[in-house]
């Protein structure tokens, strides 16, 4: 065994080179690495990191294994690591890779810059970090999932030009810590569910972009600006619901350290328990200009909306002025005294756009004028809300959460049931209690009314039926309205691909499964009932559609069928002959046939045969077993299958052979001579 092992080690070896070599020579171009091994641990993460160190600038390094364990993969060079499976990974509880001082499933660091890590879902369950980006330029980390528990989603230290985009960062203490890095951007991921912090500032953190995010549910605070702020702009974020599971203990935004430069913009802060915006004693200067608040959607805190605090050279803590730019609180505004707000924003009034589509902005509460800044929320609006004096929806009620873009909301009713007149739109904006909120309703014009919506009703004859039997499907559809429904055509009655059909309809032309209507009137209704033959078995789920040049598409309700196989099997036991000599040979035989419509499930059929007769051989070897001698096979629709077993007689005497057809039996009698 030591030498067959020696020479299966010196084959490895030999078969590595050839593969290197394979994947270095000929013209020079990136190179991608595919790693798809069965996960065997630090063995794994050993492998990997090889291929990592081999790798050229520029090559991709491209997982398409589903989950890897015991991860501490070191990044030292421009590469492009990339899942197309959304790999698991999971780091390693014991080493901690080059460039990190914790334990990291990925640390890039150093000469990596260029480096872009994609599509992984990475998992630290240590006080480390996910990802940790130290020392190093240019890195992109997107579309990606990251938590450590007790740690670090991704750090970051020492680091410019680093782009966080399309993630989701959850269950760490903190999503993502910035630490002596400037220039990064942080754009349109998820942070939620973290411990402590969605966002953390340390120290000496500059030209920082929050952008786009939902920052929401973290235990404490969704953005905390804790030892520097310098050139950071935060805009267009959703910063909700940031607060202590068992208390008010929360922030939207914390600062607490000296501002040279910060612009909180068109963001939704909303229900962070105690603050919205706080800045705290380590705020040392404030005055009108430090830091933009403006076109922020605040409201729903338990405290203050927005604050400052200060010492007042006592040691006592009192509030102080703070400088708050248009600004939109819901209806419910809590600020000091001493907060000096430039413009408050209120919901505007509701106007059409076009048929169907209405739509509501933000504007100044003194001058009218829209304020196009506003974003990153939702306005409910309902269509023909049963009770206007309340914000929650009734059973019937029709309603669309829209996103607020450019301080507009624009809704699209055109696919849902007008009234004839009399319709209304009643548009909600955000709010902490209903009797404060900001609320518009607006009669709707019946000109402005959208197109037709079209009833209509989908019946079998009936729900379940063998293959090759006939059923038969009736569709009625109705125009309730007081206008022509013009170029309608139902289509999907059914399916061509499981029923053959054919219809004469009343009115237009029928065809596999489509019936081409033309103009149905107002007020009127037509039906069609279409004869079926079943094709092929399953489970047929049917639902017309109905389209025109002046209806809005719509379904019909569903209808199921189906169609069970159709197998019928018989089953003929014979022996070639009933008398043999003694030493001589007989074919013992079933044939199977089957005049259903389906292939049938496996049956079993097997021979048993007496003392004195011994199996010499059978056909269709790959469907016989040979320990149990039991053939297992399936008939296919409208064939016959004949199994042959070809015996000798042994010793002389009546010997009784036992058919089993697939649990039935059936005996035989061969006499030997």
């Amino acid at each position: 065994m030591k030498f067959n092992n020696r020479w299966i080690s010196l084959l490895m070896v030999v078969m590595g080179i050839f593969i290197v070599n394979l994947a270095f020579t000929g013209p020079v171009a990136a190179t991608v690495w595919t790693i798809n091994e069965t996960d065997h641990g630090m063995v794994t993460n050993s492998n990997i990191q090889k291929i990592i160190d081999n790798a050229q600038p520029g090559d991709t390094i491209l997982f398409t294994g589903n989950q890897y364990t015991m991860i501490n993969l070191a990044i030292n060079k421009p590469l492009n690591i990339i899942s197309t499976v959304g790999t698991q990974v999971y780091s390693c509880e014991m080493m901690i890779p080059s460039g990190s001082d914790e334990l990291t499933a990925f640390s890039i660091y150093g000469g990596a810059s260029g480096t872009n890590l994609t599509g992984f879902n990475i998992h630290n369950n240590n006080a480390g970090y996910a990802v940790n980006i130290n020392n190093t330029t240019n890195i992109q980390v997107s579309n990606c999932s990251m938590s450590s528990w007790g740690g670090v989603g991704l750090n970051m230290r020492d680091s410019q030009n680093i782009t966080i985009n399309n993630n989701t960062l959850y269950s760490s203490a903190t999503g993502i810590k910035l630490n002596n890095s400037s220039s990064a951007s942080i754009t349109n991921n998820i942070i939620t569910n973290n411990d402590e912090n969605g966002i953390l500032f340390a120290s000496n953190v500059s030209n920082t972009l929050i952008n786009g995010n939902n920052i929401t549910s973290n235990k404490y605070i969704g953005i905390n600006i804790f030892e520097s702020c310098n050139n950071t702009t935060i805009t267009s974020n959703s910063i909700t619901q940031n607060v202590a599971t068992d208390s008010n203990d929360g922030y939207g935004i914390y600062i607490n350290t000296t501002i040279n430069g910060l612009n909180i913009t068109g963001n939704y802060i909303f229900k962070n328990g105690n603050f919205g915006i706080c800045n705290d004693l380590g705020v040392t200067t404030l005055v009108n200009g430090t830091e933009t608040l403006n076109n922020n959607f605040i409201s729903g805190h338990v405290i203050r909306d927005v604050v400052r605090y200060i010492d007042d050279g006592t040691g006592e803590i009192v509030r102080a002025p703070v400088w708050i730019g248009e600004t939109c609180f819901g209806g419910a505004k809590r600020l000091c005294p001493s907060a000096v707000v430039s413009g408050e924003a209120v919901l505007g009034n509701i106007t059409t756009k076009s048929n169907g589509i209405f739509s509501v902005s933000f504007v100044d509460s003194k001058t009218g004028i829209n304020q196009t800044g506003f974003g990153s929320f939702y306005v409910t609006f309902f269509l023909n809300k049963n009770d206007t004096t309340k914000g929650s929806a009734d059973i019937g009620d029709v309603w669309q959460n829209v996103l607020v873009k450019n301080g507009t909301a624009t809704v699209d009713f055109g696919k849902y049931d007008f009234k004839s007149a009399n319709n209304t739109i009643f548009a909600l904006a955000p709010y902490l209690s209903f009797q404060t909120a900001q609320k518009t309703l607006y009669p709707i014009s019946n000109s402005d009314i959208p197109k037709l919506t079209l009833s209509s009703t989908l019946n079998t004859t009936k729900t379940v039926i063998k293959n090759g039997e006939s059923i038969i499907y009736k569709f009625t559809v109705k125009n309730s309205n007081n206008r022509d429904a013009t170029n309608l055509k139902i289509s999907n009655i059914l399916s061509s691909n499981y029923f053959t059909s054919s219809a004469k309809p009343s009115q237009g032309t029928y065809s596999n499964g489509i019936w081409n209507i033309g103009t149905l009137k107002a007020g009127s209704s037509l039906s069609i009932s279409i004869n079926a033959v079943a094709k092929k078995s399953g489970v047929i789920k049917s639902q017309a559609q109905i389209s025109g040049s002046n209806v809005n598409p719509t379904f019909s309700n569903s209808a199921q069928v189906t169609v069970n196989k159709y197998v019928n099997l018989a089953y003929k036991n014979t022996l070639s002959t009933t008398k043999v000599k003694r030493g001589g040979y007989a074919y013992v035989r079933t044939t199977i046939t089957n005049t259903g419509k389906d292939s049938s499930d496996l049956i079993k059929v097997y021979m048993s045969l007496p003392t004195g007769v011994k199996r010499i051989s059978t056909n269709y070897p790959s469907e016989f077993n040979k320990t149990s001698k039991i053939w297992g096979l399936k008939i296919p629709a409208g064939k016959s299958v004949t199994l042959t077993t070809k015996v000798q007689v042994t010793n002389k005497g009546t010997k009784t052979i036992k058919f089993n057809n697939n649990g039935k039996t059936v005996n035989k009698s061969l006499t030997a001579y």
